[in-house]
């Protein structure tokens, strides 16, 4: 009996039928995957949870360079403390690890800036007037000289009061035992492209606090941030080595006032007034308003967009100088 001969197209097919794998079942058309969370502080994704947005108080010294943890701070504000020497307030919510220091005393114009965006205060004691506004707005805070020592530590290469350290994890930690883990509130908004765009050019930034204190900044064009320079010498992060730098540069002027002959100061930083935004070489004059503990400029009565990325706020007097080519 003669076999009957199967067409080739036929064997083909059963055999491309037998060796295909199954489809994994596609997704319904038009549902795309969540969009990550971003941060009110630098616009940037973050991992999603509640965690205490950290104000810490970090020493700017001769004798406290090159402080740590600068760098991982997402917005960092100067203010003149006595002495005629700044002080930093370097707030903390995306990355609440590494080491922070060395931590100083708080003044009442920062806590202002703390109370409104619900921050806790990360601090060495403080001013008479500062000590009483925490104790009387039951401000959140961990104070490392007093009830809150045990999360801190005296360093051997430093000399007090410029040696005295703390890390981000065991903050956050102290906080949540503490119960003082409220609710972040305000930030800034933020745009691709920058703002300054169509302003002057500003590769090099000079700020003048007052005449025995000086700061600046300088723009790399490779990274596109601003290195910070303090009193002509580049800024770096002790542990890391790693020059500070930033995205976006806020330069503002705010009434200040002496109260006494330590030297201690009134700031207006719940205000409004005249300023500069830097971003991307250039510059462009701003006017500043306080909403929610953050410092926000405004161009022509609307809100100016910083870029993603880290943002460092000047707050000189009203006789302080800036300049910028």
């Amino acid at each position: 009996m003669k076999r009957k001969r199967w067409p080739w197209i036929m064997v083909i097919a059963l055999l491309l039928t037998a060796c295909a794998k199954p489809h994994a079942p596609s997704e319904p058309k038009g549902e795309q995957p969540p969009p990550a969370a971003l941060s009110p502080l630098t616009g940037t994704p973050i991992s999603e949870g509640k965690r205490p947005l950290l104000m810490v108080m970090i020493n700017n010294h001769r004798q406290a360079r090159p402080q740590s943890g600068l760098q991982r701070a997402d917005v960092v504000v100067e203010i003149l403390a006595e002495g005629e020497i700044t002080r930093f307030a370097a707030f903390y919510f995306n990355d609440l690890n590494g080491t922070v220091g060395p931590v100083r005393s708080v003044r009442p114009y920062y806590l202002d800036l703390a109370e409104g965006a619900h921050a806790v205060v990360v601090h060495a004691g403080g001013s008479t007037g500062a000590l009483k506004q925490i104790r009387e707005g039951d401000i959140p805070h961990l104070d490392g000289i007093h009830q809150d020592a045990r999360y801190f530590t005296r360093v051997s290469f430093r000399k007090p009061p410029h040696n005295l350290y703390s890390r981000l994890e065991e903050l956050e930690q102290a906080a949540e035992k503490k119960g003082e883990v409220p609710s972040i509130r305000g930030g800034y908004h933020f745009a691709d492209a920058p703002a300054t765009e169509n302003g002057q050019a500003a590769s090099e930034i000079h700020l003048v606090y007052h005449p025995l204190y000086a700061a600046g900044y300088q723009y790399d064009r490779a990274t596109n941030a601003y290195i910070r320079y303090t009193e002509g010498e580049k800024q770096t992060d002790r542990d890391t080595g790693q020059p500070l730098s930033m995205q976006n540069v806020l330069v503002i002027f705010a009434r200040h006032r002496v109260l006494d002959a330590a030297g201690h100061r009134e700031v207006d930083v719940t205000g409004k007034g005249k300023g500069y935004l830097f971003q991307r070489g250039k510059g462009i004059p701003i006017e500043w308003r306080f909403r929610d503990g953050w410092i926000v400029p405004f161009k022509d009565g609307k809100e100016v967009g910083l870029l993603p990325g880290k943002t460092w706020v000047n707050i000189l007097p009203e006789t302080g100088k800036v300049s910028f080519r």
